[in-house]
């Protein structure tokens, strides 16, 4: 079975939230959004230890109210429904258990404390009869419902946990009676084995997780990898014997001297308490055999050192490496699922040492028969795909009178809907794959975003940041994104607007196209082919913003997007003449073409005299949000 979906409220800064997860999850967002604390909320929920919370772990001080993670599985496994039994019923695709700590400080875990309420009426009912009177008389009041008709008191309950199971969203909270404790995931449990979830946090010590133990990422390779029963029993029969051959040594050497004392002790006890004797003998040997166990650490040439002897970055690649291993061991489990959570994957990683990090995570995430779900809180690009857009999950905290923490994200179906009559639903994703991945990718980090059509937009407008304040533009969390083409437009702004990223477009029209395809020599052929694809481009992002369709539209700003009538560099050169000058200054100089390294141009941006035009001015409070 696999995570589906998690609720989390009154934890830390997540007030309520409830999350899909997928075969890879990513959490974005600002520092102190919650991207850990859903992490860590899934470790109380998996692996937390009575009394483990406090009031101080209750949102913004509710210490009234419970804390509660509620979990949905997917997925299951013939063998994950044996071990629930009553809690799955046939037919039943799904399971959701909850984990609460009440103000008293007491904690739960229920795989049923939620119901719907109608139900409740029925199962609190004494005698079978009562239980069919009151299920028949719900069925004619609500046949909505689809409830079987009444067989039996155990196939009406399965038909009422099954309903359940599908419209999580109807139920509440379950009257305490009805309440039974789920003893599930933790050593021992119904689904020991089964689900095993790992967090791995920023600040875990290589040195601890390299230990052999039972929750220890080195201890869980071990149990998975090797078998340590044949050597276990070895052992033990070597114990055994060592006991009986020291018991022999025992009473050779001691007992005539044993005997001896036995005889005088009770020749004097005879004296006062006749018909009593006492007795001694060597004790019985107290030997146990110990569990096998094993030690980690680093050869460096020679050289033997310890873990936690070692640096940061190879501390973070040993553990990079025990989870990789650990991901890859589970293939030999056809049952159980590994589920990695892990907290600031980038962390003391060279970038192509993350990059291959994320690969092989996925990889395996997206193998079938190794059974693995991976989830990340990252600040990193390099654990998303442009393709794999909807497996983000932004956090945002939200500073009102109740601080209050959103979680956004777009899924396809969304993303479909806005671009219908734009991009065919059945090109979408091969559009994302000719997208400019990394550069989607840093978008989702920022707090607003400026897409344009290309690199040199891009150049010229945070050069124009720069002019007002170097790095104007990033301290306030706007990056500007080139999308690589006109027509990529709305699938940018679709994906980041469903995402939650406040979102402004710059495009040109291209009006002066047919001047400089004759300048080029193109023939008329090309010429009207070019134009049939600035045509059909104009119109379809106008129609994408809900604007009037034109050929070639003039320059305008507008509330959500800005139009330039020809491409920037025309445009600026009839505005902004200092522009060019600087342009060929920069050219001069360094013996670079700008057409060839379009990132000069914010260099001839910020050294540009004059007056920034004032249509570009506006474009950037645009993008800032300024109307």
């Amino acid at each position: 079975m696999k995570i589906k979906s998690v609720r989390i409220q009154n934890f830390r800064t997540l007030k309520d939230v409830t999350i899909p997860f997928d075969k890879v999850t990513t959490f974005i967002g600002p520092n102190g959004a919650g991207k850990s604390t859903v992490l860590r909320a899934l470790d109380w929920f998996f692996n937390g230890k009575p009394g483990s919370l406090t009031e101080k772990d209750c949102s913004f001080g509710a210490i009234d109210e419970d804390i509660e993670v509620g979990v949905t599985f997917n997925e299951l496994t013939l063998k994950d429904k044996e071990a629930l039994g009553k809690y799955v019923p046939d037919g039943v695709g799904t399971f959701s258990a909850w984990k609460y700590r009440d103000v008293s400080g007491s904690e739960v875990l229920s795989a049923n404390a939620k119901s719907y309420p109608p139900f409740n009426e029925i199962r609190s009912k004494g005698s079978a009869g009562d239980k069919k009177t009151a299920y028949n008389e719900l069925r004619t009041a609500d046949p909505s419902l689809g409830l079987a008709a009444w067989t039996n008191q155990d196939a009406a309950a399965q038909a009422m946990t099954s309903w359940e199971a599908e419209h999580i969203e109807q139920l509440v909270d379950a009257p305490d009676v009805l309440e039974t404790n789920f003893f599930g995931f933790n050593s021992g449990g119904k689904m020991s084995g089964l689900f095993d979830f790992v967090l791995v946090t920023a600040d875990l010590r290589a040195s601890e997780e390299s230990q052999d133990g039972k929750s220890s990422i080195i201890g869980k390779i071990i149990e998975r990898s090797i078998n340590r029963s044949a050597a276990d029993a070895q052992i033990a029969e070597i114990v055994a014997e060592s006991k009986l051959k020291q018991q022999r040594v025992y009473e050779d050497t001691f007992k005539a001297q044993l005997d001896g004392l036995t005889n005088q002790l009770n020749d004097v006890i005879s004296i006062y308490s006749p018909g009593r004797k006492v007795t001694v003998e060597p004790a019985e040997i107290e030997l146990k055999a110990a569990k096998t166990s094993f030690n980690v650490g680093i050869l460096d040439g020679d050289t033997a050192t310890a873990v936690d002897r070692q640096g940061h970055g190879f501390q973070r690649t040993l553990l990079i490496s025990a989870l990789q291993l650990l991901a890859q061991s589970t293939a030999a489990e056809t049952e159980g699922v590994i589920f990695l959570a892990i907290e600031e994957p980038e962390l003391f990683q060279h970038p192509i040492q993350a990059q291959a990090f994320a690969k092989i995570l996925r990889s395996l995430a997206e193998d079938e028969s190794k059974r693995i779900q991976v989830t990340y809180a990252t600040h990193s690009p390099y654990f998303i795909e442009a393709k794999h857009f909807d497996q983000v999950r932004r956090l945002n905290r939200v500073v009102g009178e109740i601080t209050d923490v959103t979680v956004s994200f777009a899924t396809n179906s969304i993303v479909k809907g806005k671009l219908t009559g734009i991009i065919n639903s059945d090109k979408v994703d091969s559009c994302l794959d000719a997208a400019a991945s990394g550069e989607l990718a840093e978008a989702l980090f920022s707090n607003r975003v400026l897409l344009v059509e290309g690199t040199t937009e891009a150049s010229v407008f945070y050069g124009i940041g720069d002019k007002l304040s170097v790095g104007h533009l990033e301290s306030l969390g706007i990056s500007i994104v080139p999308v690589g083409g006109k027509s990529l437009i709305p699938l940018y702004h679709a994906i980041l607007s469903s995402i939650g990223i406040s979102v402004y477009t710059l495009f040109d029209s291209d009006s002066g196209f047919e001047a400089r395809a004759n300048s080029n020599g193109k023939s008329a052929e090309k010429i009207e082919e070019e134009r049939r694809g600035h045509v059909s481009s104009n119109r379809k992002v106008l129609k994408y913003f809900g604007q009037v369709e034109e050929d070639f539209p003039n320059s305008k700003v507008m509330e959500e997007f800005a139009v330039l009538d020809d491409q920037l560099e025309s445009s600026i050169n009839h505005i902004w003449p200092e522009w060019s000058a600087a342009c060929s200054e920069i050219e001069n100089e360094t013996g670079f073409s700008l057409r060839k390294n379009q990132l000069l141009y914010r260099s001839a941006t910020l050294k540009a005299g004059g007056t920034v035009p004032q249509m570009f001015l506006q474009i950037l409070d645009k993008a800032k949000g300024i109307k």
